[in-house]
């Protein structure tokens, strides 16, 4: 995945002078959750993100992001620790799946306190499961978050940006065959494509006709 700083964003890391300030943003039906990592707080997009939230306390952990696998969209986990007084049932509400879920990296201005423009946006998704973890003397929230791509699974949109499907919709029409000007190839759902080469023996063989016996 590649990012794009901005030109304040890149000259301020150079310096290394400027805090990091990962942001987490969880709509649910009747609540937003706009959380800072770390004992501060700053305005983005006119919303006051903190590193404490009344409801569902401080982001104890975040899973690395990754690509997805095969017919499944990349996902994110992430673990809040509530406050003592945190109700169960509020925190694995079942009507919180499917809100919708942002994680940006942005930096701090050690001289006004104010992110500098524009913060990278990580994440993009929304809610799937929530779970409830109980050890001793705590209590942790669990939330895996799937990727805006889930939908091109659950109802296979992304089998029509295929060229067979293209062409088995509009006979003849290559467009999607041959493409031009593409400078990177993305591969969709894997971290990176199968070997089209094997070794066998000590020899090369073509994939294919190894699986066909030759």
């Amino acid at each position: 995945m590649t990012f794009r700083l901005t030109p304040a964003m890149s000259a301020a890391l150079r310096t290394g002078r400027y805090p990091f300030a990962p942001l987490v943003r969880v709509a649910l039906p009747s609540y937003t959750l706009c959380h800072l990592v770390g004992s501060a707080e700053v305005r983005f997009k006119g919303e006051k993100f903190v590193g404490r939230d009344p409801s569902f306390g401080i982001l104890a952990a975040a899973s690395n992001l990754k690509d997805g696998v095969s017919d499944e969209a990349p996902d994110w986990s992430l673990t809040f620790v509530p406050p003592i007084y945190a109700v169960a049932s509020e925190l694995a509400d079942a009507t919180a799946q499917g809100g919708e879920v942002g994680g940006w990296l942005g930096l701090i201005d050690p001289a006004t306190g104010q992110l500098l423009p524009e913060p990278i946006k990580l994440f993009a998704g929304e809610l799937d499961v929530p779970r409830i973890r109980v050890g001793r003397g705590a209590i942790s929230l669990e939330w895996r978050c799937v990727s805006a791509l889930e939908p091109f699974h659950d109802e296979e949109k992304g089998a029509r940006l295929s060229d067979s499907w293209h062409q088995l919709v509009w006979p003849g029409e290559t467009g999607c065959a041959n493409m031009t000007g593409i400078d990177k190839t993305s591969n969709w759902g894997v971290e990176k494509p199968p070997s089209a080469v094997r070794s066998t023996g000590g020899s090369l063989n073509p994939s294919f006709l190894g699986n066909i016996g030759l």
